[in-house]
């Protein structure tokens, strides 16, 4: 089967230049039921006020509007093309009509990755994200129930990690969820956001079960996906083409009543710019949290969801996060930037759908998917790849691969000599006075019960000293019911060592390229502070029964 090809009336939706031309559009493609599909389908939280600011500002900064999705299969887009996907169907809408009333080019990224939960995803947010999206989604409710602890977390990282605070789309139509928004709103801790629900919760199921030229044009053709009947990824679950291009088309006019207002404010105040020169956005002081919080350790509560600083106010910390999980918007904040040494030489993600052989694995720890993904990769490959670019890359090793030595910067300008906003002596070398935790993470996939266990068959020492005890993370990170992180934390004893005196794990100096990576291409000086971290796999483990993986690796600064 091929793809359908677009009408002329199709071509010309993606052509707006006026707000009420999205919206006769809309009214065209879903009949009279239009209006009541929005107010189904869309719910606001916060002021609209606050996203008209952020188009003029992007306007006045003569920057693009970027708009980053995260979430998952549904995200994606499986069982259509990429391009299909409803993150572009919302590009395709709001470029020429941002283009054309404030001169603004629209960025949009889909970040998503097929099978993932929020967390660790909610740690590495500039990674998956960019340091600069004034938009971003959450969308992970089939893998994370009916909770809302985990999105609350979701939120707390976002507003604290991102610099522009942004806006939240919620793809989800969980009602605890909704509340969270709403307070989160109230107290502004966020701005603005809105959640939308997916189009088959938003259209009258009467409505679809018309002949098909008897229903609106935007519900034609609607049990249809956009890739050939021979691609994988038409689970009941991943919505059809035309649901993606209704849940675009719904975000779309929640964005196009904000161009209106923000076209308004420019009128009535012609110096408009002015009042936008400025970016400065104060990071929220959040109370606690709203939701009960899952059963963890204090330490991880606290990375979570906040340090308490007084009676009422908790504070998020800096936290730091590597992964070669894809797609990324950097290629520096990767697994091996922080590997010293134990790396299978030659193994690169450049040459990821090889397999690996046991030579490589016996050679060291080796970057690596599992058979899962590199099988569901070669089908999508089939038909033409389909444009997707998420793929679940992890350090794997068994015990033949020997330990894994890594160093994990507190920042590239933090020295010994420079103890800023530490209660502590110039020269203080304890660990958990510079690093307040530690979380390490396997990839979420199938895994078989006697894979390797991340609290049972990995040895951890941090700054020279054994960790004896490590607990899986609760709550947060779990897929098919499986937790993914664990608890490593910071030793009271460990010790932190400067770049300058970093060694292989056998006492040797790295050679001049590690030393160079390690330093991040030399932006970081000799007495940059950073924790070793010694990681070896116990003897149970093996490479059929499933290898130890290391997908994430995310520290929190004191």
């Amino acid at each position: 089967m091929h793809r359908r090809e677009k009408s002329r009336s199709e071509e010309e939706t993606w052509s707006f230049t006026t707000v009420q031309a999205v919206r006769d559009a809309f009214r065209q493609r879903y009949g009279p039921t239009s209006a009541s599909i929005y107010e189904k389908g869309v719910n606001t939280f916060g002021n609209l006020r606050a996203t008209a600011d952020r188009l003029l500002l992007a306007a006045a900064q003569d920057r693009p509007f970027v708009l980053a999705f995260a979430g998952y299969s549904v995200t994606v887009g499986r069982g259509n093309h990429f391009q299909q996907s409803f993150p572009f169907v919302l590009e395709r809408i709001l470029r020429p009509l941002l283009r054309e009333s404030l001169q603004l080019d629209v960025v949009v990224r889909n970040a998503a990755i097929g099978g993932i939960p929020s967390f660790p995803y909610g740690f590495c947010f500039d990674h998956f994200l960019g340091s600069d999206p004034d938009v971003i989604s959450w969308d992970f409710s089939m893998n994370e129930g009916n909770g809302a602890s985990v999105l609350e977390a979701y939120l707390r990282h976002s507003q604290t990690q991102l610099s522009k605070r942004p806006m939240i789309i919620l793809l989800d139509k969980n009602a605890p969820r909704q509340r969270v928004l709403e307070m989160y709103t109230r107290n502004e801790w966020i701005s603005d956001a809105i959640s939308v629900k997916t189009a088959k919760d938003a259209v009258d199921s009467t409505l679809l079960q018309l002949p098909e030229d008897q229903r609106p044009p935007g519900l034609q053709h609607w049990d249809e996906f956009g890739a050939p009947a021979s691609c994988p990824g038409r689970g009941s679950w991943h919505p059809k083409r035309m649901e993606h291009e209704l849940i675009g088309f719904m975000m779309s006019l929640y964005f196009v009543d904000a161009l209106e207002l923000a076209q308004r404010i420019m009128q009535e105040n012609p110096e408009w710019k002015a009042s936008y020169e400025s970016n400065s956005m104060i990071t929220p002081r959040f109370k606690a949290p709203l939701q009960p919080t899952p059963a963890n350790d204090q330490a991880v509560t606290e990375l979570l969801f906040g340090h308490s600083i007084d009676q009422d106010d908790f504070q998020m910390k800096t936290i730091s996060c590597r992964t070669n999980f894809l797609p990324a918007t950097d290629g520096n904040k990767v697994l091996p930037s922080i590997v010293v040494s134990g790396l299978s030489p030659g193994i690169t993600d450049e040459n990821i759908m090889e397999v690996r052989s046991d030579a490589a694995y016996r050679a060291g720890w080796v970057l690596d998917v599992s058979k899962m993904e590199r099988d569901t990769k070669i089908k999508v490959e089939k038909c033409g790849g389909l444009g997707y670019i998420d793929m679940k890359i992890a350090l794997y090793g068994v015990p033949e691969s020997g330990p894994l030595r890594l160093w994990l910067p507190l920042g590239d300008h933090d020295s010994l000599s420079h103890h800023n906003s530490h209660e502590h002596e110039e020269g203080d070398t304890i660990a958990d006075h510079w690093f307040d935790d530690l979380i390490i993470c396997e990839a979420n996939e199938k895994r078989p019960i006697d894979a390797c266990q991340l609290d049972k068959d990995l040895e951890f020492t941090v700054g020279g000293v054994l960790v004896t005890s490590t607990k899986m993370v609760m709550g947060a990170a779990e897929y098919l019911k499986r937790q993914t992180c664990v608890h490593v934390g910071v030793p009271e004893k460990a010790q932190i060592t400067v770049l300058g005196e970093v060694t292989n794990t056998d006492g040797s100096l790295p050679s001049d390229t590690d030393r160079i990576r390690l330093a991040g291409g030399s932006k970081r000086g000799n007495s940059t502070i950073g924790l070793l971290v010694d990681v070896k796999v116990s003897d149970r483990v093996n490479r059929e029964s499933g290898a130890c993986c290391l997908s994430h690796i995310v520290w929190e600064q004191h």
